[in-house]
């Protein structure tokens, strides 16, 4: 068990899942579960229509309004930026790690420069 989340999470991403999609070429080609995941996203970004047929051939359609939370992530992700946090409490915690590692940066460079300044007058 020396695997990480992450790792079963990527093999499992991989693996096809029980949807399909039509291609351009007007073939029905199958997609893996991250592409699955990753439609469903863009879905509820976009706002989405879903039909529902029952048993007896009688179609339903519940019609989802598209959401502005969902628009931001795909956003932030496209642009490789940490996504929005659920929360204020969650915020400020993001934010305080930011504060420290931008804290460490500094100190290691203010190091560096120092050694290479002392260095030099040898």
């Amino acid at each position: 068990m020396n695997e990480s989340l992450g790792k079963y999470l990527e093999k499992i991403g991989q693996e096809l899942s029980n949807q399909t999609i039509c291609g351009d070429d007007g073939v029905i080609h199958p997609i893996t579960k991250d592409e699955q995941l990753a439609r469903a996203i863009w879905d509820q970004a976009l706002g989405c229509d879903v039909v529902t047929v029952n048993v007896d051939g009688h179609e339903s359609h519940k019609i989802f309004p598209p959401d502005p939370k969902m628009m931001q992530f795909i956003i932030e992700r496209r642009e490789g930026k940490l996504t929005t946090p659920i929360d204020k409490k969650q915020a400020n915690l993001l934010d305080r790690i930011s504060d420290l590692n931008r804290s460490k940066a500094n100190d290691a460079a203010r190091q560096a420069t120092n050694d290479s300044n002392e260095t030099q007058e040898n």
